[in-house]
């Protein structure tokens, strides 16, 4: 038997191609357009549907999260309870969720019990009740989360980063407060509901093994009621960006600091986002990135620091993010600007650009794997108005973006007099 010497480290090999499998575009009777991606071994599927029914179209705060969370609380016809042991009997899986953007709504199910789970789905989305029992421990069980939030110094950072960026009034600037809960009702819901999910914009991904009657099932159920079509509920709001810079929110007793450091950014669209995820990720993107290098293994001021962008459909922030002992609290923020400085001021060498070049490439490969994972990398696209297409041309750009190129990137978008800098902690 051939012995294997752990000592030596497997040779690296270049990812040559990442392809993603075929994805059909059709349309239901509705005229709502549906992305099928027929692929994978095993008997399973998923059901996504993508509704504007996000913090942009919701009339107050605390809507669109409260009626995404209340889908699986009753319909006309059901309780939650009936609704739960419905989804346990058939060992399926629902997720909702409402983001800046949008809200969805998904179904895991094995795909044979598909045709008993549909007709579920749709009652669901449909027929939601939003009832007042329910309705009231949601919101107790959203307030009791905000609490304990309120307590945590890095929940406190991303909250006063927010709202210094953006201003209290924008989608992306405010966080829900506990009184933004009082003014929730089953009417202010079901009126919500109505105008976003019955009247709003719906779209559909399929997943997994996918053949014509399940098509002929998903049109049945959801090519009548549901539009194609954009009610036209997304708001236009002003940013109000405050013009100091340095903010400190005191957590008494609190033995660590959280720090938050960041700016405005290009989001998906724009063409300089591939080499920026570049960047990003030799900065702060992955576990052997450089904050990383110096704030943890050099200086061993913290845990972990991450930095990243977050892109939405109308901007982006890019922020870099830690929680370290308050008595370095000084010395890391420090550390952080010498980090961005040095990407401003030093190109990148070729070895740890390969390196990173490479760790990314990796990820995109994994991200293709599977027809859940290709999914999510569809509704990424379909969000901001791009195709398969995109997604090729990103892996070329981040082959092929140069040291030089970087620099001049960090140069534009990193310079920190336009950086936001927020501590959490006690003094």
């Amino acid at each position: 038997m051939k012995v294997i010497d752990r000592t030596v480290a497997p040779p690296l090999r270049e990812i040559e191609n990442i392809t993603l499998p075929k994805v059909d575009r059709l349309q239901l009777s509705n005229g709502i357009p549906v992305w099928s991606i027929s692929a994978g071994t095993q008997d399973v599927i998923k059901i996504e549907l993508l509704f504007d029914a996000g913090r942009w179209q919701e009339p107050q705060r605390a809507v669109a999260a409260t009626a995404s969370k209340m889908l699986l609380e009753g319909t006309k016809a059901k309780t939650s309870q009936q609704i739960s042991e419905a989804i346990e009997f058939y060992g399926a899986s629902f997720h909702n969720d409402a983001a800046i953007d949008y809200a969805t709504v998904s179904l895991f199910t094995l795909t044979k019990h598909l045709p008993s789970l549909l007709p579920l789905l749709h009652e669901m989305i449909t027929e939601a009740s939003f009832p007042e029992n329910e309705l009231d421990i949601t919101v107790q069980n959203s307030k009791q989360r905000l609490m304990v939030n309120l307590q945590k110094v890095d929940f406190l950072a991303h909250k006063e980063f927010n709202e210094r960026l953006y201003g209290r009034s924008h989608p992306n600037g405010y966080t829900t407060a506990a009184e933004d809960y009082d003014t929730i009702n089953s009417e202010l819901l079901r009126s919500f509901h109505h105008t976003t999910y019955l009247e709003g914009q719906c779209k559909i991904i399929l997943a997994g093994k996918i053949s014509e009657q399940t098509l002929k099932l998903v049109d049945e159920f959801f090519g009548n009621e549901l539009r194609a079509h954009s009610n036209g509920t997304n708001k236009s709001v002003m940013m109000q960006a405050d013009l100091q810079k340095k903010f400190f929110v005191e957590k008494k007793d609190a033995v660590q600091s959280a720090i938050r450091i960041g700016r405005f950014m290009v989001n998906k669209q724009h063409p300089d986002f591939p080499k920026l995820r570049v960047l990003n990720t030799i900065l702060g993107g992955y576990f052997g990135s450089r904050l990383m290098q110096n704030l943890r293994e050099e200086k061993g001021f913290c845990y972990g620091i991450h930095s990243a962008i977050s892109s939405y459909l109308h901007d982006a922030n890019f922020f870099i993010s830690t929680e370290v002992g308050k008595e370095v609290t000084a010395a890391a923020v420090e550390e952080i600007y010498h980090e961005v400085n040095r990407l401003r001021n030093e190109p990148v060498p070729e070895e740890e650009l390969h390196l990173v070049k490479n760790y990314l490439l990796g990820v995109m490969l994994a991200d293709a794997n599977g027809p859940f994972n290709v999914a999510e990398i569809i509704r990424g696209l379909i969000v901001y108005g791009q195709d398969e297409s995109h997604f090729n041309q990103t892996i070329g750009q981040i082959r092929n973006v140069t040291s030089e190129e970087l620099m001049a990137l960090a140069s534009t978008y990193l310079h920190p007099d336009s950086m936001i800098e927020v501590v959490a902690g006690s003094k």
